[in-house]
Formats: C-alpha cells, sequence, structure tokens
C-alpha cells in the first residue's frame, strides 16, 4: 500500500506528539503562511519547552517522485513559510526518492523510523541551522490558527455532547417502551397505547406523532374530550328525538280514540 501525506503527518504527529506526554509544542498541519501569497506548509512546529526546545520548524511532505520534482523546480515555493523559521525538513516516505537529485542546501531530509526506531523519525539529512527573519508575523498566524482550532474543537465537542444527550434519551425512552411492552397491560394503557400508535406510534417528551407530524399530548386530550361532547350531545338529541315521537304517538292515539267516541254518539 502507499503511503500518502496523511500518513506521514500521522508519523510526524508521534514524532512531535507522544503519547503519554504533555504536548511540547505547537502542531500546525496544513497552515497558511503569513501575508498574502496563499502558500501553506504541511507542517509547522513551534517548540514550547525547554527540553524540547523553542524551535520554529517547518516541514514539507512529498510523497511521489513527481510532486518532489515539482517542488524542486520551484525551491522558493517554501519561502514564505521558510524565512520565519529555524529549519525546514523535507519528509519524505522512503530515502530512494531523493536518488541523483541535488537539494537545497537550506533544507534537511526526515524520513520515516527505521530499525529499532518506532516512533521518532530518521534524520536522513540534518537541517542547518537558519537564520529567520524577525518571527512576530509567523507567531501571529500560529495564534490565530490555534484559536481557531480550539473554537472549532469547541463547537465538535458541543456537537458530540448534544448528540451523546439525545442518544441517551433515545435510549432511556426504548428501555421505557420495552419494559412498559414487557409487563402485562391494563385495559386502561391498551386503549393508551391504541391512540399512541394510530397517531403515528411516537412519544417525545409531550408530543404524539411520527417523525414528520407531532401532536401535542394537550390537544389529544382536548380533541377527546371534544368527540365525547359531541356523542353525549348526539346521545341527548337523539334521546330527545325518541321522546318526542312517543309523545306524537301517544297523541295520535288519543285523537284516534276520540274519533271514534265522537262516532258512536253521532245518532
Amino acid at each position: 500500500m502507499n503511503t500518502t501525506a496523511r500518513d506521514v503527518i500521522e508519523m510526524l504527529r508521534r514524532h512531535y506528539l507522544p503519547e503519554g506526554r504533555p504536548p511540547g509544542g505547537i502542531f500546525a498541519p496544513e497552515i497558511g503562511a503569513p501575508g498574502n501569497s496563499g502558500r501553506r506548509a504541511d507542517l509547522i512546529w513551534q517548540g514550547c519547552t525547554a527540553a524540547g526546545g523553542h524551535e520554529l520548524i517547518g516541514h514539507e511532505v512529498k510523497v511521489t517522485r513527481q510532486d518532489l520534482l515539482a517542488e524542486l523546480a520551484d525551491p522558493a515555493k517554501s519561502d514564505p513559510w521558510q524565512k520565519y523559521c529555524h529549519r525546514w525538513y523535507l519528509v519524505v516516505p522512503d530515502a530512494h526518492l531523493l536518488d541523483g537529485l541535488e537539494l537545497p542546501h537550506t533544507w534537511g531530509v526526515l524520513t520515516p523510523p527505521s530499525g529499532r526506531r518506532t516512533r521518532t523519525m530518521t534524520v536522513h539529512i540534518p537541517a542547518p541551522a537558519l537564520k529567520p527573519d524577525e518571527q512576530a508575523p509567523a507567531l501571529k498566524t500560529l495564534a490565530t490558527w490555534l484559536h481557531w482550532k480550539r473554537d472549532s474543537e469547541q463547537r465538535n465537542h458541543r456537537l458530540i455532547q448534544d448528540e451523546a444527550r439525545r442518544l441517551r434519551e433515545v435510549n432511556e425512552r426504548l428501555q421505557r417502551e420495552s419494559t412498559y411492552k414487557a409487563r402485562p397491560r391494563r385495559k386502561d394503557e391498551e386503549i393508551i397505547a391504541r391512540i399512541i400508535a394510530e397517531l403515528g406510534g411516537t412519544v417525545d417528551g409531550d408530543q404524539i406523532g411520527s417523525w414528520t407530524t407531532t401532536v401535542h399530548i394537550d390537544d389529544v386530550v382536548a380533541a377527546l374530550r371534544d368527540l365525547a361532547e359531541a356523542k353525549n350531545r348526539r346521545a341527548q338529541a337523539e334521546n330527545s328525538h325518541r321522546m318526542c315521537l312517543d309523545r306524537l304517538r301517544g297523541l295520535g292515539k288519543t285523537v284516534e280514540h276520540a274519533l271514534l267516541l265522537a262516532e258512536r254518539k253521532t245518532p
């Protein structure tokens, strides 16, 4: 499998940021150069401890011979960052990519860990110490990069927390529903379950329905009350209608009886 630029960046991450140790500096991959050049460095490392040093070290990652030749055809491409660095490294996955090539004298070369090394990169060619320009623009760029990185991490953390909370609520709801379904239901529970199923089968807080349409429980109660009242009024109206019919039938019989009596009395 071919080594990618991402693979090499992860090697550099392990090199500069060993697991289980406090970070010794700022690890800034894919960071734009100060100013308006539009150039980027594949990695900038700013040491921040006495043990690790305080050097600003730039890295250009190349994983194919073609990309390396394109870089060497215009070595000034690295200047927007290199001019602020104490050292500058070309990082390649295999030293054979360099065969027959002449590198700028200001560049060192790093290759992946070799021999007994499992974490630290191999210094194939030591990078010479450079005389950087005034570094304020570079440090300002790093500070801005750190600010937005922290802001992005906080937003991602909040998103993760929100998603974890939502999943926890869903899990709790499923557990309640599972427990609810597992025990024998009373008649009133069966009625409630049927109402929920008819409205979409989902309960979320005070809302009942489906993923697309929900109704508040208060509206359901109000609708059921209106329906009960309407049925009650209908029953009362039907009862009044029956009473009226009975009275009319009784009145009709009375009239018929009176007419019969009148006929009998007529000579």
